[in-house]
């Protein structure tokens, strides 16, 4: 298939081809720069990038070059002529919502966009797993919906094995990004031209069951809410609802649990179930098998002795995403990779293998200036 494999996109060259204003927002927005800020780096007025980014009028070569340079991006990323999803478009959920600016999540919904924008290109070379989610029925109940995916997916009673792998599998998109700036986004979700986009962050992958539980909090999203505007309390309660009754079905605690609070059960439970034995306690007084009061003191006793790092999600096979990154060495036999994906969105190849996760494991030079 070498010779005969598909061109991404037909692009136009650098600086000639029209100007696509949502360009300039998404590069801006994804690195935190305020309209006043890029104006500065530019050398241009604040109401001169509000005007490109309307639409009034579209810079000239040099300054969309000096655009390029402060933007980390080529000149020919402004141009039409490749699909985008336009970030006001877009629909996520975030965790950590409230204390998340809307900056930051513009900034985390910016890179969410380029994620789909790589799986878009990628696409071109392998066939990815298609979508595989049930619709689940307007006023259905957070554990309703957890089981018409177990359901769907034709997963056993017992734990989901490989969760990352599983998700993977029937189509949704999970990628991990140093959003460490972003310090009030611990993960979030979109659907973005039929594309479900699961965002991570490393503190959230750092411990394999706060990784496990987000990913199926995020499900809960995507089925739950997927096209709705809603965001608050009552809607976070319900994606922690559907993870819980997601990872730890009532029917099956119920044979599980314990009769009475025993922390060191509950880590054993917990280490077969693939959740942490915080979830276990909150199940327990779901299910009738301790009190609120009891719960709070099991909480504090597990507060002093977590290690937010224990369990690595490395550790456990089946819980690192792998799709895009598998799909782009797919892709080299084919006349992909990054540097092929890198060139259809005008791009750099460091920042594509990083937005991948590929590890440049190229040899280092190093030159060493003589003393003399």
């Amino acid at each position: 298939m070498g010779s005969d494999a598909p061109r991404l996109f037909d692009l136009p060259s650098a600086t000639s081809g029209r100007f696509e204003p949502a360009r300039l927002t998404q590069a801006r927005v994804r690195l935190g720069l305020s309209k006043t800020e890029l104006a500065g780096e530019v050398g241009v007025s604040a109401n001169a990038i509000g005007q490109y980014e309307a639409g009034v009028n579209s810079p000239r070569p040099e300054v969309l070059s000096r655009l390029a340079d402060a933007l980390k991006v080529r000149p020919g990323f402004f141009s039409v002529g490749r699909p985008m999803a336009r970030l006001e478009a877009v629909n996520a959920h975030f965790r950590s919502l409230r204390s998340a600016r809307v900056g930051e999540r513009q900034k985390a919904l910016a890179m969410a966009t380029l994620i789909w924008e790589i799986t878009f290109a990628l696409e071109r070379f392998v066939r990815l797993p298609e979508v595989d989610l049930p619709v689940v029925p307007a006023g259905s109940s957070p554990s309703e919906a957890a089981a018409a995916l177990r359901r769907h997916w034709n997963l056993p009673d017992g734990p989901v094995k490989h969760l990352a792998a599983t998700v993977e599998s029937h189509g949704v998109v999970i990628a991990a990004r140093p959003l460490a700036e972003i310090d009030a986004v611990d993960a979030f979700s979109a659907m973005i031209v039929d594309r479900p986009i699961i965002l991570m962050t490393p503190r959230r992958s750092a411990n394999v069951f706060r990784h496990r539980f987000s990913i199926a909090h995020e499900l809960g999203h995507l089925l739950l809410h997927g096209d709705s505007g809603e965001h608050g309390v009552a809607i976070e309660r319900e994606a922690d609802e559907f993870a819980a009754a997601f990872l730890t079905p009532a029917a099956a605690m119920d044979g599980a649990l314990p009769q009475r609070l025993d922390l060191a059960a509950l880590d054993r439970l917990g280490r077969t179930w693939g959740v942490s034995p915080t979830s276990l306690v909150r199940r327990m007084v779901e299910r009738g098998r301790t009190t609120e009061s009891s719960a709070r003191r099991a909480y504090q006793r597990l507060a002093m002795t977590d290690d937010p790092k224990a369990d690595p999600t490395s550790a456990y096979p089946g819980e690192m995403q792998s799709l895009i990154s598998k799909a782009n060495q797919l892709s080299e036999d084919v006349g992909g990779g990054a540097p092929a994906v890198a060139d259809a969105l005008r791009l750099f190849v460091p920042e594509v293998r990083d937005l991948l996760g590929v590890v440049d494991q190229r040899p280092v030079l190093r030159l060493i200036q003589g003393a003399g």
